[in-house]
């Protein structure tokens, strides 16, 4: 059985997560012969013509790798509760990150969920408010784009404005052309 195999170790082995990915594969798709997220996930979206949520696909690999990483975590601190003074491995190697005050959080992923180009086609379309687990946007980690329908939401990126900055070989010319 795969899930013994949880907490084992604080790491999560290539061989465990690839079977992690084979039966994530047929939660989605029972009938799957297809062994990796990603893959399963570009068919899905191909089959459906990309009229597909995002809660309709598996997790990409990343996503999955790091909840993968925080289960085991879990499984690995309940394997030693027994123990008097259990070796715990720091969180923040498994799955998890510290937020600005100092808590845990999710680290949901290690990249980025997609290319700047498909970042940029991403859209919710959210009317009063963007909330989980309807926007899609959020549902993905993104922050809200142009393309979204409602401008006015707590999502929405905030843009700095550009400083401008001569640089040096600008000023070069400006000193030639005043020769």
């Amino acid at each position: 059985m795969l899930f013994h195999e949880l907490g084992r170790s604080w790491e999560v082995s290539p061989e465990l997560f690839e079977k992690l990915q084979e039966i994530t594969c047929h939660m989605y798709l029972p009938s799957t012969h297809t062994t990796e997220v990603n893959k399963l996930r570009y068919e899905l979206f191909c089959a459906r013509r990309g009229e597909v949520e995002s809660s309709q696909l598996p997790p990409c690999e990343d996503c999955l790798f790091m909840h993968a990483l925080r289960a085991n975590y879990q499984a690995a601190i309940w394997r030693r509760s027994l123990q008097s003074q259990p070796f715990v491995a720091n969180p923040t190697d498994c799955g998890w990150m510290t937020d600005e005050d100092g808590k845990l959080a999710v680290n949901w992923m290690r990249g980025s969920p997609a290319p700047d180009a498909v970042m940029q086609l991403l859209s919710c379309k959210c009317v009063r408010s963007c909330e989980l687990p309807k926007c899609t946007c959020l549902s993905n980690g993104l922050k809200c784009t142009d393309m979204c329908r409602l401008q006015t939401c707590q999502n929405k990126a905030i843009e700095e404005e550009p400083v401008a900055q001569q640089s040096d070989s600008e000023s070069d010319v400006d000193d030639i052309e005043e020769d």
